[in-house]
């Protein structure tokens, strides 16, 4: 299908694009190609906590079996997707071979990153390693996830995604003389991330600089001196990070230029947070580009841009208070203390 008539289907989509205006990771050890079957894959196992966002998008949140996803982390994701109660929690840290073949998977998805895959590999089962730190990656990883699936609905919404997407990002030109932007993704311990990372890409594509210059990767230790010696113009604080409106009553954060003058942004979350590594990163670049170029976002708009994408793209009918809460960062109502 060529790519305006998948826009011509998407007008909020488009309308979201507006409105804002790659690499694959190595492998340590070479595996084999997961196997895509002659029948869809019923049953599904998920080692990498993102990927789980990519999944559900591609409408195979019934066949997970197994998940290191948890509702404590990802509370949206279990509130709009109940099926995923349903799974096996697995440990993260240590993906057991013999837990995962109890589950009987047809495949069997991993961070690439990690140390898993060659002892599931091993094992016998189906693995697929997924992972990038780039757009063009991502977008990938998405299409080669619709590939292993093998169903319609998720052919037709990574093909949809992947032109929507492209549309958004070809509206976002990166600035040199941008202003410097620092995302931290944690106050206690203080984590920033670097280069090397999609964070450092949406940075860019809104049109700031990453401020963390020096600094490679994702969640990296830095001391306050450091931050102070960055004195960047803008703060985006990640959803779980900790609590921004603190900075201005610190000694330190309060003499860097970004709380002076107001500008600490608490990033949204959703199904997985947008600023990392999901679908919802074209939410993430929209926001972040509002941010960085006005100072602010047109809440409203914000909200439709919302809705309609969870609709497009997940079949969920999200409503106005929920749109609100994840564009403020915050968990389903019923979550609250």
């Amino acid at each position: 299908m060529k790519q305006s008539r998948i826009l011509k289907r998407l007008p909020a989509l488009t309308r979201l694009a507006l409105l804002g205006s790659a690499l694959a990771l190595p492998l340590a050890t070479v595996l084999p190609a997961p196997v895509a079957h002659a029948a869809p894959p019923s049953r599904i196992v998920e080692g990498w906590y993102a990927h789980n966002a990519t999944l559900i998008m591609l409408g195979a949140q019934d066949r997970i079996v197994g998940t290191v996803a948890r509702q404590a982390m990802l509370p949206w994701m279990f509130r709009l997707v109940p099926e995923l109660a349903k799974a096996e929690t697995l440990d993260p840290g240590n993906l057991n071979a013999e837990e995962v073949l109890a589950l009987h998977p047809d495949l069997v998805f991993v961070t690439n990153s990690g140390h898993a895959a060659d002892a599931l590999t091993h094992a016998g089962l189906n693995v697929a390693p997924e992972g990038f730190d780039r757009f063009d990656s991502m977008l990938d990883c998405v299409d080669g996830t619709a590939t292993l699936l093998q169903t319609p609905i998720a052919a037709k919404r990574a093909q949809a995604y992947r032109s929507a997407f492209l549309q958004v990002i070809s509206q976002a030109p990166t600035n040199p003389d941008g202003p410097h932007v620092l995302h931290v993704e944690s106050l206690k311990p203080l984590r920033v991330d670097g280069d090397d990372s999609i964070i450092d890409q949406w940075i860019r594509s809104a049109g700031g600089q990453n401020a963390a210059q020096g600094i490679h990767g994702n969640k990296q230790p830095v001391s306050i001196e450091q931050v102070l010696s960055w004195n960047p113009d803008i703060l985006i604080i990640a959803a779980n990070a900790g609590d921004p409106a603190t900075l201005k009553q610190d000694p330190v954060w309060s003499k860097i230029k970004a709380v002076q003058t107001g500008r600490v942004y608490r990033n949204p979350t959703g199904l997985f947070p947008w600023d990392r590594y999901g679908p919802e990163l074209l939410l993430q670049v929209i926001w972040a580009r509002q941010i960085v170029q006005t100072g602010q976002v047109d809440a409203p708009a914000m909200i439709r841009s919302i809705r309609s994408f969870y609709h497009d793209f997940y079949g969920i009918a999200l409503s106005a208070d929920d749109a609100q809460r994840m564009l403020d960062a915050l968990p389903p109502a019923s979550d609250t203390p």
